[in-house]
């Protein structure tokens, strides 16, 4: 049995019984295969989702480099941020990447390992807006007071919307309706100078 397969099985089991139940036997049982066999592909559990995060990462990615200063010429502050913030929305909501981050964040408060991935994925976004925000002061759309600290603060503010429109889909609430916008207005007040 590949990887693959293996995989797209954690992903079934996990989204009826949650990581933390999901055992290794679990596993290997729904897989068709030995235990033994399973640590053949995988060493550990937590090395198991790390694989099926890395797999629908790049399953879902349509490409792994972005040419920033390509991406932010001839549009305005907020239309920057706008797309790049969907599109990343949009790449997260493919239907295998949702199912996995709906078991992942129902887990996080309770499992180490699901923590690690979203500390993961927090990780990369807060890089890419740091790249992002390079890209937009030299190109000179805008400039920041502190890059550094502007990128990793629209990061997490970013990170806590895309959450918010998640519960609010699952509570069939339109609490989020149009706060992403009103996120993006705000920080542009608070962190840039448009130029």
């Amino acid at each position: 049995m590949k990887k693959e397969e293996i995989l797209k099985n954690v992903l079934t089991l996990a989204s009826e019984k949650g990581l933390r139940s999901l055992s290794m036997a679990d596993i290997a049982t729904a897989s068709g295969l030995k235990k033994s066999s399973l640590y053949s592909h995988f060493n550990s559990k937590q090395d198991l989702i790390n694989e099926l995060y890395l797999y629908l990462r790049k399953k879902s990615s349509t490409k792994t480099f972005v040419d920033y200063s390509t991406f932010v010429k001839g549009k305005s502050l907020r239309e920057i941020l706008l797309t790049a913030t969907i599109s990343y929305d949009e790449m997260n909501r493919k239907s295998d990447m949702i199912t996995f981050y709906k078991v992942i964040i129902s887990e996080k408060a309770l499992s180490k390992e699901a923590s690690k991935v979203i500390i993961k994925e927090t990780e990369k976004m807060i890089n890419a807006s740091k790249e992002l925000f390079k890209a937009i002061e030299e190109n000179k759309v805008a400039l920041f007071d502190n890059l550094e600290s502007a990128a990793i603060t629209f990061a997490l503010l970013i990170h806590s919307v895309l959450d918010l429109r998640l519960d609010a889909e699952m509570a069939e609430s339109n609490i989020s309706d149009g706060i992403l916008e009103k996120v993006i207005d705000s920080f542009i007040k608070a962190y840039a100078k448009e130029l």
